[in-house]
């Protein structure tokens, strides 16, 4: 399970020896750490549509919102919302809306109701750090140690370096994420498979 501590002491491993064994140490490095955390946790949500961060609503058309021409309906985007997973007319999402519009604040669509999955920062979701994998953890604190780099270190070019590592890992991440996303999606059943092969013979590759 990831910690804001484990974190933070995983960034001031890779910029050089440090000690801290608390998050209530009032010391320099600690105060840096600090300063990055949320500006950095935002940025690494938006990297991805990380699984841990997914949420599933129901939207209602805004009745004081006026539709954009060619559209009959605007939905407010979440206050949560960072980027957009899924919209569907479909409770299953089985099937995509593809004539929308994102514009600001809302979709435009002619749809209603409407499906959204998308990455949430709300603290039960994006921002719960217990929920967090470790690759993107790892991948946090790379950006965190990126962040705080010359700040601590001055160190030019060990700040590339990090950027570097913080690219590889984010990559791991997500390649990690997707595996899991594919893994909850079950094979057909052998009803399934018998219909779109033809006859029940035949073997379904999958």
């Amino acid at each position: 399970m990831a910690s804001r501590l484990a974190i933070y002491q995983g960034a001031l491993r890779l910029l050089g020896p440090s000690e801290l064994s608390s998050l209530t140490e009032d010391i320099v490095v600690k105060r840096k750490l600090d300063s990055a955390w949320g500006p950095s946790v935002d940025f690494m949500l938006e990297q991805g549509l990380w699984n841990f961060a997914i949420r599933s609503v129901a939207l209602q058309p805004d009745e004081d919102v006026q539709p954009l021409f060619g559209f009959d309906y605007a939905y407010s985007k979440p206050d949560d919302w960072v980027r957009t997973a899924s919209i569907s007319p479909y409770v299953d999402y089985r099937e995509g809306i593809r004539e929308f519009e994102d514009q600001t604040g809302y979709w435009y669509t002619s749809h209603t109701p409407i499906y959204v999955q998308y990455v949430s920062n709300d603290p039960a979701y994006g921002w719960n750090v217990g929920a967090w994998r470790q690759s993107f953890s790892k991948a946090l604190e790379t950006y965190l140690a990126f962040e705080c780099g010359l700040p601590i270190s001055s160190d030019k070019g060990n700040r590339n370096d990090l950027y570097t590592l913080f690219e590889q890992r984010l990559q791991n991440a997500k390649t990690k994420d997707a595996v899991d996303e594919r893994v909850r999606e079950k094979p057909p059943g052998k009803w399934t498979r018998s219909r779109n092969t033809g006859y029940r013979g035949e073997r379904w590759r999958g």
